[in-house]
């Protein structure tokens, strides 16, 4: 019996040890998904005003996931070229048009983050700080400040004027993770 248990116990901790060492801190997570991001945009080909192929698709199907329209058809055409730039000026980056590893990165980036804090998060974050009767109405792209920090930008309005008739507008605002809402001034 006791050779059996001490056969048994080296095979046990060889299966249950690996479970506990491979687990990583939240911030080595992080890194690590940061770093596949970046190694996945580096893979994928640069695309630009007439370029044709599975890419474009791919691109313009990542574009559509993260609220940036635009048709599917495997084409880069001027539609294509138009909304690449407009992300691209929405995430601090050089809006050339061209889809180059940066624009890769942070369309991927954009997707991850877009889980992580939802505009329906945003919402919840902005009625806590402006009020229950505030109504938040926006396009639902998750953009990037000078800072590269993340925020939804949304048309407040108060129900309560709403309903007398009027717009019920109260201003613009950008709505943060970290539960910061900062009005939009012109």
């Amino acid at each position: 019996m006791k050779k059996k248990l001490l056969a048994v116990i080296p095979t046990f901790m060889l299966v249950t040890t690996p479970l506990t060492m491979g687990v990583l801190p939240n911030h080595a997570v992080v890194k690590a998904d940061s770093q596949k991001i970046a190694t996945k945009a580096e893979t994928r080909p640069t695309l630009r005003l007439g370029s044709h192929s599975s890419y474009v698709r791919i691109l313009q199907q990542s574009l559509t996931d993260v609220k940036y329209n635009t048709g599917i058809d495997g084409i880069f055409g001027p539609k294509t070229q138009s909304i690449v730039k407009q992300f691209q000026a929405d995430h601090n980056l050089s809006s050339d048009g061209i889809v180059g590893s940066a624009t890769w990165a942070a369309l991927d980036q954009n997707k991850v983050e877009r889980q992580q804090f939802t505009v329906d998060d945003a919402i919840a974050l902005g009625q806590k700080k402006l009020g229950t009767n505030i109504v938040f109405g926006g396009d639902g792209r998750l953009l990037k400040d000078s800072k590269k920090q993340s925020y939804y930008r949304f048309k407040a309005a108060n129900k309560d004027w709403i309903d007398e008739g009027g717009t019920g507008t109260i201003g613009w605002y950008h709505i943060y993770k970290d539960g910061r809402v900062v009005e939009d001034l012109p």
